[in-house]
């Protein structure tokens, strides 16, 4: 994590070549005086040194996702001694570039595997449920906005980055700037006069304040190229309850309990060479099933884990129902009673056996 300094930012040892080249990019965007950044907010905070930086080089990797978290939750606990106009700023690895649906896919895994390494409960204070107006992204016990940026963005400039790129803005920044203030109403429209001139396109008809009851915070998010296609349901699962859910992100060849991990995603190369064990035997399996196929209850000799690649699933074990969704990893031990029903998409899944 680097503050601004761009001098300071070129001599450490930290920053990665390709890290040096998309600050540079940044930079240029943030300073331009011939066409300034919409969001006035996060030039102030850079003209400031207010802002933090982290370079993540592979968002596939966990050991990437978990350098993340830690830098996030580094900042969190700094922030609020950095002043109203901070804002968190990950740079990722520049790489082969992707469709605008993928990169909103890799988006909702990064914020749900964030979510999963969190050591601190999900504020009390913040539903769960993404539909809920008052929902929003948290970390280490701090709401926070989050936005994406992309290259592949074009119309949409003010989301448009160098490479792939997710600010983090603690909601507590927000304090006071709101629709019913004369504050938030001037700076609204500075940013929406700055955002006419910047994109080639109207203002996304996502963006609203905080709290009202039409605002959907998760759609503010990640913004398309254009403003007709949406994604129609939030992918971010978040879950209060951590034994339903029992977090590791490390694979169990042995494991007693039944239990899932939700959001893990990757491809699937790396998901079948994570899965499988590094001692013993064991080996894979992708199974379809037709929407609404139903296997009816039994049990395996051995422990099984499976990850849903595409669609869902709705597992019944000890006499409860869970439904599970793409990315999500189920461990199943050995002589577990269970049934199950695919969604009406159907689903698609691996199944590593253990032995």
């Amino acid at each position: 994590m680097h503050q601004v300094d761009m001098e300071a930012l070129y001599s450490l040892k930290g920053v990665p070549p390709w890290g040096r080249h998309v600050f540079s990019e940044f930079t240029k965007d943030m300073l331009s005086e011939s066409r300034p950044f919409p969001c006035v907010f996060g030039v102030e905070g850079f003209k400031q040194g207010s802002l933090r930086f982290a370079f993540i080089e592979n968002p596939r990797l966990q050991k990437a996702i978990e350098k993340l978290a830690s830098a996030l939750k580094g900042y969190l606990e700094e922030a609020r001694g950095l002043g109203r106009n901070t804002s968190f700023v990950v740079f990722f690895r520049p790489e082969e570039e992707k469709t605008m649906v993928e990169y909103e896919k890799q988006f909702w895994n990064i914020l749900s595997k964030l979510h999963q390494l969190d050591e601190k409960e999900w504020p009390e204070q913040i539903p769960t449920n993404p539909e809920h107006y008052l929902w929003e992204f948290s970390f280490h016990n701090e709401p926070i906005f989050v936005v994406c940026n992309t290259p592949v963005h074009e119309k949409r400039a003010s989301r448009k980055s160098s490479t792939f790129m997710i600010t983090f803005q603690p909601r507590w920044v927000f304090d006071g700037i709101s629709g019913d203030t004369q504050l938030g109403k001037l700076s609204q429209k500075t940013v929406r006069e700055r955002l006419e001139d910047y994109d080639e396109i109207s203002v996304h008809p996502a963006l609203n304040w905080y709290g009202k009851a039409e605002t959907r915070e998760w759609r503010q998010y990640f913004l398309m190229d254009d403003n007709k296609t949406e994604t129609t349901k939030c992918p971010f699962h978040a879950s209060l309850k951590r034994d339903e859910a029992k977090v590791t992100y490390r694979v169990k060849t042995e494991f007693t309990d039944f239990h899932i991990d939700r959001g893990v995603g990757g491809p699937l190369e790396e998901i079948i060479i994570e899965l499988l064990p590094i001692k013993g035997t064991g080996y894979v399996e992708v199974q379809k099933d037709e929407p609404l196929k139903a296997h009816p209850s039994h049990t395996h000799p051995t422990n099984e884990i499976l990850h849903i690649l595409e669609g869902s699933i709705s597992m019944e074990v000890g006499g409860q129902l869970v439904t599970c969704e793409e990315g999500d990893r189920i461990y199943l031990p050995k002589d577990t009673l269970h049934g199950s029903l695919a969604g009406v998409e159907g689903c698609m899944y691996v199944i590593v056996v253990l032995k």
